[in-house]
């Protein structure tokens, strides 16, 4: 048997809302990522108690993690975070022309001649280069900055050594303003050891930055992993990505799911294949279910054939189902033989969270996959809409 229609689950997408006008349901593809604003706020207020006095710099870089930067700035106007981080000057641009005010720290550093317009931004910069604090001063404005050191992640940052040089250079352009300084940690989720050792090398260079500030010094090194680990990484700002995303501890809730419905059911005998390079040959009479999502939708090839030692698996109607064959470009194919007559086209298919009892984590499939956590969100494409759960803000 064979039965082929495209059925969006309306009583799932009554639900959804983010305000903006749409083609109706039925006229394009289910899949989707569902934001849930509610639990994005519930991981900052837990974020918050956890840091005590620390503030909260909230990490939004990466279209914020996969999850829609300006939705989630919007959001977390609505919480206790005291500024926003992205990596790129072009994240920042995004935000502002979005209407978000309100700090944002650009940590990544300043590429090309863009300074004239991080200003005209109001974004505040990270810098770690003679040449950049140059281009800032010659704007004739006075301009707050914090200075990065590398304490041992070997990526951006002055060294120690050229600290006290790089510090002098600063002090010959008055209109620059040390407002913060900040390192990375390198190690926060495996090696205790070198956590400390780089917390002793910030604390070392912490005295002869605040002489060469005058002024309050805002000190922060933490992210998700030292946030959560390490207290004394606390100082007076943390600065979380993935905990904010429901990620790095089991009290904080997943924000993000993804969801399709299945599009087509194919009744296998045995002998049959599936998919390109027939990876998958039935041994039994077996049902495959074809999903509208694929690589091209950022779900790693690698977690079915031919890479994965074991198949990634999907929620149909609350049950765990195989992946069988090879990811597509735009589609893939499920087994759904245990489900008997219960599968159906158009049934909710969920790829990430839960769904009746059982939940599929964006950490079980970056373990299978190979990948971290980070990688799984962050490669959701733009071409997956990012739709706000009602009531979400």
């Amino acid at each position: 048997m064979s039965t082929h229609r495209l059925i969006p689950d309306v009583r799932r997408a009554e639900a959804l809302s983010d305000g903006k006008p749409r083609a109706a349901w039925h006229d394009i593809r289910p899949t989707r990522a569902e934001i849930d604003l509610d639990a994005l706020r519930a991981n900052a207020t837990w974020v918050n108690r956890h840091i005590g006095a620390a503030q909260l710099l909230a990490v939004i870089k990466a279209d914020a993690y996969g999850h829609g930067a300006v939705t989630i700035a919007r959001a977390l106007a609505a919480t206790e975070a005291s500024a926003l981080c992205v990596s790129l000057t072009e994240e920042g641009f995004e935000l502002r022309g979005a209407g978000i005010a309100g700090p944002i720290l650009v940590m990544g550093g300043i590429y090309g001649t863009a300074h004239d317009d991080v200003l005209a931004h109001d974004l505040t910069p990270v810098v770690f280069d003679l040449g950049d604090v140059e281009a800032f001063a010659r704007s004739g404005r006075s301009v707050g900055v914090h200075v990065k050191i590398d304490t041992g992640m070997s990526r951006l940052g002055v060294r120690p050594e050229h600290l006290g040089e790089f510090l002098d250079g600063c002090a010959r352009f008055p209109g620059i303003r040390i407002e913060g300084l900040m390192t990375h940690l390198a190690t926060a989720d495996s090696d205790a050891e070198l956590v400390h050792l780089q917390l002793a090398r910030f604390a070392a260079e912490i005295p002869r930055v605040r002489a060469a500030a005058g002024g309050p010094l805002l000190l922060h090194a933490a992210n998700t992993a030292g946030t959560l680990g390490f207290p004394e990484a606390h100082l007076d700002a943390v600065r979380p990505g993935l905990a904010l995303y429901g990620g790095g501890h089991p009290e904080l809730k997943p924000v993000l799911r993804l969801v399709t419905c299945i599009a087509a059911l194919r009744d296998l005998q045995p002998g049959d294949t599936v998919s390109y390079g027939a990876y998958f040959r039935a041994t039994r009479p077996t049902r495959v279910a074809t999903l509208p999502v694929g690589y091209a939708d950022g779900y790693p090839r690698r977690l079915a054939a031919p890479v994965a030692a074991r198949p990634a698996d999907v929620l149909v109607r609350g049950r765990r189902c195989p992946i069988v064959g090879s990811v597509c470009m735009d589609m893939l194919m499920v087994d759904v033989t245990a489900l008997g007559e219960l599968a159906t086209v158009g049934d909710e298919v969920v790829l990430i969270g839960t769904q009746g009892g059982e939940r599929i984590t964006a950490a079980e499939l970056a373990e299978r996959a190979g990948l971290i956590e980070y990688e799984i969100t962050c490669g959701i494409s733009k071409r997956v809409p990012r739709h706000v759960l009602a009531g979400g803000g």
